[in-house]
């Protein structure tokens, strides 16, 4: 009997009907978490963010050999009237990587210096930290290291044990079951007789599973052409499993059932593909769990488990299983790089209006967070200086170009809130892809406006207004190019040690002699807002010992005082108390995120502002101390 088929599509709008139903059932909610150790968590997809325990590096250590010193003792050096030092006294040598301790905190690099018996000899003053790495300045304690529904790679392994894990939560893989059907299958070593086959399809199925990172289970038997059988045995699977499979009977002959047992659970989707071989493929769902039919014979069953099972396995996984390759961008900032030196830039990467898009990442060989933060990889070739602003490159993926060119990329101010509901969003919704670069409020407009993003964030005091954000909008974007969403406003002020044991009460005290201070960098709302105070109370930032120490996040000014490197830093009240620190408040801010008017509509977009007021993200707001959330958008 030939073959009937009863509701033929097209690949494409198979893919598409498949995929739409398989979120419209939100099969991805299905997978439960589980807690497993970061040796074994290779391949699997983290279920929640995971937080730094413990900065990078826990302390300051120096970045080259040589000898550490006091920075403030450097001052007037210079080839004229070098300065001496006594080692073990004045200086002590170290080696990259050794902590650098107080007194000490600054290193010169040992090709710098003429050393003599107990002495040594520099030609040029050194400025605080120079050649340290100091603490957190990889990462800093209670930071994102790995966001949720990220598939773990092996640079994420070490970020999880530099940052103090040893056990990951993850979700568990999805759980497929495999039916091979007909009476006229048998399992190899049954005896044979003219007209059956050898059931070689499950198990080319099961390894095609294991390679998207499933798990599986083959029925013990091959279940008869009995449409009764058949189905109890999807019910009794669908207790247990994700995805159920069965092979042959897709179409509909004399002895082929399985489209009226899929029938029999929800109308198939389809029943039929345009394509050859692969023709006899039919799909409906019990719940959340698709049951998916596979042609009989191998090649065909072949074709469709690549395509519907992949599909399956991503939208369930909430990541995309295409393989690393290599993919032309454009550089939308020039990039330095030394001669006579191959270097290999970490990068972001993502598509805006039909163009790739790369961001250079800060360098550093010792900064692991670039490289699982990082979407892949820019080679400089050795006998290159730099590349210019426009230029296209290769970019050698870390992920599937999917995965990286759908991805939402932020590039703005950095903001604990803002980057929790981020990751509420991809929780809640896995197809929500996005990267965060940490650049500040004017690293962020600018780098909006070269078109390196479509987002950004602003917290800018204006001192001539006496307001946030609008002059600096105005004087960097164009009218009418973009939206503002006032997403929230910080108290702002100084994170002081607990119980406050050096009375720090306002500004002025800043430049006491016993009062060490960090700061953020130039560039950032928060640093805006204290030169504006400074400027303001009549104290001369010159006289400030720290004032050039910078951290790029709140959370890298809490750990430097968290751990004795300053007394005080600029930051907002909320990292204070994640940290158990003090905080005197200073001011309120307004918090906004910029968005290109153009993308309004952008499915990402589009995401980000209707859940603004998302029931499950406003009960988290408690936590957030020190914030008030407005969450509406303003006038431009």
């Amino acid at each position: 009997m030939g073959e009937i088929f009863l509701k033929k599509e097209k690949l494409d709008k198979a893919v598409e009907i498949f995929r739409e139903t398989l979120f419209k059932y939100k099969s991805f909610k299905m997978l439960k978490e589980e807690e497993i150790p970061v040796f074994s968590s290779l391949g699997r997809i983290t279920s929640r963010p995971v937080y730094a325990k413990i900065s990078h590096p826990f302390f300051n250590a120096s970045a080259v050999d040589g000898y550490a010193l006091a920075f403030s003792k450097t001052a007037g050096a210079s080839i004229n009237t070098p300065k001496e030092f006594s080692i073990g006294i004045d200086t002590i040598p170290v080696n990259t990587g050794e902590p650098v301790k107080s007194p000490f905190d600054c290193v010169v690099m040992i090709e710098d210096v003429i050393k003599g018996k107990d002495r040594i000899r520099i030609f040029s003053p050194l400025h605080l930290y120079e050649n340290v790495r100091v603490i957190g300045e990889d990462f800093s304690k209670g930071e994102i290291v790995v966001p949720v529904y990220e598939k773990i790679r092996p640079e994420h392994i070490g970020v999880l044990i530099a940052s103090g894990h040893n056990a990951v939560y993850v979700f568990e893989k999805p759980k497929v079951y495999i039916i091979p059907t007909g009476e006229e299958v048998k399992r190899l070593g049954e005896v044979l007789s003219e007209g059956d086959v050898i059931d070689s399809n499950s198990f080319m199925i099961a390894s095609i599973l294991e390679s998207f990172g499933a798990s599986f289970r083959i029925s013990d038997r091959v279940l008869p052409n009995d449409v009764e059988i058949i189905r109890k045995e999807i019910e009794k699977a669908s207790h247990e499993f994700h995805i159920i499979v069965l092979i042959g009977g897709s179409a509909k002959g004399s002895r082929d059932y399985i489209v009226d047992v899929l029938n029999s659970f929800s109308p198939v989707l389809f029943h039929g593909l345009n394509i050859q071989p692969g023709k006899p493929l039919a799909i409906s769902f019990n719940g959340p769990i698709p049951l998916i039919g596979l042609p009989g014979f191998p090649v065909s069953s072949f074709i469709d488990a690549k395509i519907f099972l992949k599909i399956a396995v991503e939208v369930i996984t909430g990541y995309s299983l295409d393989m690393p390759e290599k993919l032309e961008c454009i550089l939308k900032r020039a990039i330095t790089s030394p001669l006579g030196v191959e270097e290999f830039v970490r990068v972001k990467v993502t598509n805006i209006g039909g163009e790739n898009v790369c961001v250079p990442l800060k360098k550093g060989a010792a900064n692991i967070s670039t490289v699982s933060n990082g979407d892949g990889v820019l080679r400089i070739e050795e006998n290159i200086e730099g590349i210019e602003k426009g230029t296209k490159v290769i970019i050698d993926l870390f992920k599937g170009k999917d995965e990286v060119l759908n991805q939402l990329l932020f590039v703005g101010s950095n903001d604990p809130l803002f980057e929790f509901y981020l990751n509420f969003l991809k929780k809640e919704f896995p197809w929500f892809k996005f990267g965060i670069i940490n650049a500040g409020s004017l690293g962020g407009l600018l780098s909006f406006l070269r078109g390196e993003t479509i987002i950004t964030s602003i917290h800018l005091f204006d001192l001539e207004s006496n307001s946030y954000n609008t002059p600096y909008l105005k004087k960097y974007l164009g009218e009418g190019t973009y939206a503002r969403l006032h997403f929230a406003n910080r108290n702002q002020g100084l994170i002081v040690r607990k119980g406050n044991p050096k009375g720090i009460k306002h500004i002025s005290d800043l430049i006491r002699d016993d009062i060490r201070f960090v700061n953020r960098q130039s560039g950032s709302g928060t640093r805006v807002f204290l030169d504006y105070l400074l400027e303001k109370f009549k104290v001369n930032k010159s006289q400030i010992r720290g004032y050039e120490m910078e951290e790029i996040t709140h959370l890298g000014v809490a750990n430097a005082v968290l751990e004795g490197i300053a007394d005080c830093g600029m930051g907002i009240e909320y990292v204070a108390r994640v940290f158990d620190l003090d905080f005197v408040k200073l001011g309120e801010e307004e918090y906004e995120i910029i968005i290109r008017k153009d993308y309004l509509q952008d499915p990402a977009i589009n995401l980000i502002i209707k859940n603004l007021d998302n029931k499950n993200f406003l009960k988290e707001l408690e936590r957030f101390a020190g914030y008030s959330f407005v969450g509406r958008f303003k006038e431009a």
